[in-house]
């Protein structure tokens, strides 16, 4: 059994259901392409794939990690909720890419940058004292 208290675990379905439930779905991250309602470009339904996989694999990880613990799952749980919390990080940073018109890149996508990497070392930190 790892040294990691099932209340972790409990706190990161908490953190998931918020992130499904709340935010993804008022982002209408998971909305069908040819939605009437919506007029914005939806994210590939590859990478929306990706992520309903992310979410279930952490709460089911959670699941195991409550019953049999272990360093792997521990480390498993913080990486799938750092995962799942990205489409959000980038909807609030400046976009990365260029506008489909011929516009030129946001002069602010350093900051994106800056913000993925200390997001990424945020996470390692987070497994390290995790594990």
């Amino acid at each position: 059994m790892s040294d990691v208290p099932v209340q972790f675990y409990q706190s990161v379905i908490a953190i998931e259901l918020a992130v499904a439930g709340a935010l993804l779905f008022q982002m209408r991250f998971f909305s069908p392409r040819d939605s009437p309602e919506e007029k914005r470009d939806v994210p590939d339904a590859r990478i929306r794939f990706v992520m309903a996989v992310v979410l279930g694999a952490t709460l089911f990880g959670c699941l195991y990690g409550m019953k049999h613990g272990g360093q792997a799952a521990d480390e498993g749980v913080t990486v799938g909720l750092g995962i799942s919390l990205l489409p959000i990080l980038l909807r609030v940073l400046p976009p990365l890419g260029r506008d489909p018109e011929g516009q030129p890149r946001d002069p602010q996508w350093v900051v994106t940058i800056a913000g993925l990497v200390t997001y990424a070392l945020l996470i390692g930190a987070a497994i390290v004292l995790v594990g």
